[in-house]
């Protein structure tokens, strides 16, 4: 149990290195030998850990060159401990890259949310919205009321596919709402009324069952979301 517990650990920390860029793609990685004397582990750990990131598809055994780091379009990206290090690893791109994929997504979602809905949804979505609001000055409360309002646009979609979907990328979302509202703080206190309307016109044209309208006002909202994630960067916050 210890042996799998240390293992784990190196898996961790040569993920964070690898995905934070300490250890670049074509990098060669040390021995198993002189890996396990770096980190004070046994070979069967550090076997244990390589292993690990070969099935994450960040690493790959070359025959007489060793362990090399793979490129990056070769990562197993919806893995949670892959997305856990990109989060870690604080880098904008990632965050602007989750943007176009929920740009992808979530329109999509709040039109069928309009098409497929039922009053219980209605109800569930209203109370939603009426949690962000009451969330406006607490940073913490806001990341966890917006992530559970969208939550529940994809759960009234009654898209199971798409709504595991975006669940796997739940700890990514949290931190993106995070960096988000520090900009929405910088510049006004608070995470702004803008901001709540933004999520109140879509709630409002699902409700409605205005399919084209509630695709629109998604587009509008994550654009919004670009755009913090944008100045986050101008501010050199990653």
């Amino acid at each position: 149990m210890q042996s799998g517990k240390l293992s784990r650990q190196l898996l961790h920390a040569l993920g964070r290195e690898i995905v934070g860029g300490e250890l670049k793609s074509g990098d060669v990685l040390p021995t198993v030998e002189a890996l396990s004397e770096q980190k004070g582990v046994s070979r069967t750990v550090t076997r244990e850990a390589l292993k690990g990131l070969s099935a994450l598809g960040l690493v790959k055994s070359q025959p007489k060159v060793g362990t090399v780091v793979r490129e990056r379009s070769e990562w197993q990206w919806w893995n949670p401990d892959v997305l856990r290090w990109s989060i870690d690893a604080e880098d904008s791109e990632f965050l602007v890259q989750l943007v176009e994929v929920r740009r992808v997504i979530e329109p999509a979602a709040v039109a069928l949310a309009a098409k497929n809905a039922n009053e219980e949804d209605f109800v569930e979505l209203r109370a939603a919205l009426k949690q962000l609001r009451a969330s406006l000055d607490n940073d913490e409360a806001w990341a966890a009321a917006d992530y559970a309002l969208h939550d529940r646009i994809i759960a009234a979609a009654h898209n199971e596919l798409m709504l595991h979907l975006v669940r796997v990328l739940r700890d990514a979302l949290m931190y993106s709402r995070q960096r988000t509202i520090s900009v929405l703080r910088h510049e006004s206190g608070q995470p702004s009324n803008d901001a709540f309307a933004l999520h109140a016109a879509v709630v409002d044209a699902i409700c409605q069952r205005n399919e084209i309208v509630a695709y629109q006002r998604m587009v509008d909202l994550l654009q919004s979301v670009r755009e913090l994630i944008e100045k986050s960067r101008e501010r050199g916050e990653g």
